[in-house]
């Protein structure tokens, strides 16, 4: 049985409904795993030109590429440019991942034009303007883990930039490129010089008691009561990921409370 030409117009006329949508959708928001850092781009859908066509760029301001201090926020912006003044709407994602391609730290914004985007922050709507050849989204933020584990000693942020003429995915310039950031050395070594509770401030080195979880190869607790005395864990200590614990000779040290050593 033959379809007949009404039917085949309301199919036809339902699959442009429906390819409409989609690009609707991602102006609003695109898809995730775009960034490259699994391999694939906005090039998937907006595949009119090349990868990092000639002329063009996205670059970001503001990331720690010389080194992330854990817990700090770091405010940054992301621009592209095109070789044309001709470009009408504006696009980004970025993602930050460690060394084992996981997510590391957390990403916000306070902008009108970005949003969370599971893991990635992006465009949130794509940014329409007048015919431009550069754009910039500002008030963007990558906040560094607080504990950083060894796996995320070197964190690479994986971002785009679409540079969009506006009328749906064809003849848009998708740029790509990335940034690296190194988790600043900073030791930390906290000394138990006193005698008693280990929570008393006073029986610690610059009365600084260590957090409840130290992690990473440059922190240590080194446990050096005063002669006779004595150090006593009435508390619960976590010790991981590569940090280091230690009780000197011949020093007395009692657990009462709950010493939790994960390497």
């Amino acid at each position: 049985m033959k379809n007949s030409p009404k039917i085949l117009l309301v199919i036809f006329t339902l699959l442009s409904t429906l390819s409409s949508f989609t690009v609707l959708m991602y102006s609003s928001q695109p898809p995730q795993g775009y960034t490259g850092a699994d391999g694939f781009y906005c090039t998937q859908c907006h595949s009119t030109n090349p990868l990092n066509n000639a002329g063009g760029s996205v670059t970001t301001n503001g990331l720690p590429t010389n080194g992330y201090t854990p817990g700090t926020a770091y405010a940054f912006s992301i621009s592209t440019t095109h070789s044309a003044a001709d470009r009408r709407r504006w696009g980004f994602s970025i993602v930050a991942r460690n060394s084992q391609n996981q997510t590391v730290g957390t990403f916000s914004e306070n902008s009108a034009n970005a949003g969370i985007n599971g893991d990635e922050l992006s465009h949130f709507p794509a940014f329409a303007t007048a015919a431009l050849s550069n754009y910039t989204f500002s008030n963007l933020t990558w906040t560094a883990p607080i504990t950083p584990t060894i796996d995320d000693q070197n964190v690479t942020f994986y971002f785009t930039g679409n540079a969009a003429n506006g009328s749906g995915t064809s003849g848009d310039y998708i740029y790509a490129a990335t940034a690296t950031s190194a988790l600043v050395s900073n030791t930390q070594t906290y000394t138990f010089s006193g005698s008693g509770n280990w929570s008393d401030a006073a029986n610690w080195s610059n009365n600084t008691v260590p957090p409840a979880t130290i992690s990473g190869s440059n922190t240590e607790i080194i446990i050096d009561p005063i002669a006779n005395g004595e150090c006593i864990l009435n508390t619960i200590q976590t010790v991981q990921n590569g940090a280091k614990f230690s009780v000197k000779e011949g020093k007395k040290f009692k657990v009462i409370g709950d010493l939790r050593i994960i390497n």
